[in-house]
């Protein structure tokens, strides 16, 4: 058990293989929520890397515990050998026997035990079940995708690893949450720089892939720009199976739109915003936004003439 909360079983792949997911009930109820375990183990540098990763996920979601658009966060838990549990307020720990950091958030993977999980669609699942989506649909997720990144950025809070596979889908209320932000960053200023090499390489910017230091938010936002390229088209614009080759062509920006008419003349002006290869003339967060509503109302407006325009068409189940 971990406080309150009693452990199930193991829950798919984890995300980070240091980092182990489980299901579990918070005891007299019949909520269920995600444990993100890491033990202690002989290897310094994985040790390191475990508890930095699970700190980091907690204190951004503390920052971030009344933000619509974020998975929620119930307790980070130091678990003992010995069989002493610590909550854990803050990301200082005592040293001593080895242990569990454990840390607490919503379950929003499809499980046995809870009908309403169905509701639960990762987008990379979704993507592959569907090849590629509508650009009525893309749109409309899109937007809120980038509605909860506006918000981030304005607190100084980047990401560091968007990508399909880091946001679910609610059917139900067709909501978005984003979810792992172990290797996000909460900056110090807007001037902050970043030099460590983080993320998916399918996603990785080319700034980060630059050697020198780099802005966290462009670089979010060139994410972006894979994420709604590969909602329209069914595959990544950039792609090879050798990393090295990958990572050149993510340098040079060397990709090209299908010629299969799937999205619009506007909507691909957002995609060629965001992998714009210079940072500085990226589109922001905001710009993005404000695009992103212009190329919805005139889409849906050129596809309805007979119906009252509106900023973020519905989708129909």
């Amino acid at each position: 058990r971990i406080g309150p909360f009693l452990i199930g079983p193991l829950l798919g792949n984890s995300p980070v293989k240091c980092i182990s997911q489980y299901l579990v009930r918070k005891e007299g109820t019949g909520k269920y929520f995600m444990a993100k375990v890491f033990t202690e183990n002989q290897k310094p540098g994985e040790t390191r890397s475990g508890k930095m990763l699970l700190h980091t996920e907690h204190s951004l979601l503390s920052l971030l515990s009344s933000h619509p658009g974020v998975i929620r966060q119930y307790g980070l838990f130091k678990v003992r050998t010995d069989g002493r549990i610590k909550l854990l307020a803050s990301c200082r720990e005592s040293r001593g026997a080895k242990n569990a950091i454990r840390l607490i958030v919503d379950c929003l993977v499809r499980h046995e035990k809870s009908v309403a999980t169905n509701n639960y669609l990762n987008l990379q699942q979704h993507v592959i079940q569907v090849k590629r989506l509508s650009e009525r649909e893309a749109l409309r997720i899109f937007h809120s995708v980038v509605s909860v990144i506006v918000s981030l950025h304005k607190m100084n809070v980047v990401h560091r690893d968007l990508k399909l596979g880091n946001m679910v889908l609610d059917k139900r209320t067709r909501k978005i949450t984003l979810i792992n932000f172990c290797l996000g960053c909460h900056l110090n200023s807007e001037r902050d720089l970043l030099t460590d090499q983080l993320g998916c390489p399918a996603y990785i910017s080319p700034d980060v892939l630059s050697d020198k230091p780099y802005a966290g938010k462009p670089s979010d936002m060139w994410s972006l720009g894979v994420v709604l390229y590969t909602m329209l088209y069914g595959q990544f614009p950039f792609y090879d199976q050798a990393p090295k080759k990958l990572f050149a062509k993510i340098k040079t920006a060397e990709y090209s739109i299908p010629s299969s008419g799937q999205a619009s003349a506007n909507t691909n002006d957002v995609i060629h915003g965001l992998l714009t290869l210079n940072p500085l003339k990226r589109l922001t967060a905001v710009e993005a936004l404000d695009s992103i509503e212009s190329c919805a109302a005139a889409w849906y407006v050129l596809r309805t003439p007979t119906t009252p325009a509106q900023v973020v068409p519905d989708v129909d189940d």
